[in-house]
């Protein structure tokens, strides 16, 4: 068990800075990380689709390169489907023709399979 140290300053001088305070029952208290508390938010608020198109475009960027960025006019992503205008006609042959490979570097990049499609413009 730990040892909690005398607050010596504030509303609370002279008071144990303890979780175990009076009228709270050992199994009321609960230990959670940052991250877990985030994830609670964001499922409480379904701030999920908003933070994953986020993800999603901030992955293509990074893999795409600075030119390739340029060239793209929007991103979207909704439901899986990842939708990109390109205003060059040969970038966008060729990342048509690429988007099997361009799909898995950024489910890669993310960590998980969100990206089922790609739609080029």
């Amino acid at each position: 068990m730990k040892e909690y140290h005398r607050i010596t300053r504030g509303r609370r001088a002279g008071q144990v800075a303890s979780p175990w305070r009076k009228g709270v029952r050992p199994e009321c208290i609960h230990e959670y990380g940052v991250a877990e508390l985030l994830e609670v938010v964001y499922d409480y608020y379904d701030l999920r689709p908003i933070l994953d198109e986020n993800a999603v475009k901030k992955a293509y960027e990074e893999i795409a390169g600075e030119l390739i960025s340029k060239l793209t006019t929007s991103i979207s992503f909704a439901g899986g489907v990842m939708t990109l205008r390109i205003s060059s006609a040969a970038l966008r042959q060729e990342i048509t023709m690429r988007r099997s490979s361009l799909m898995e570097k950024i489910n890669e990049k993310i960590g998980r399979e969100l990206v089922k499609e790609i739609k080029v413009f």
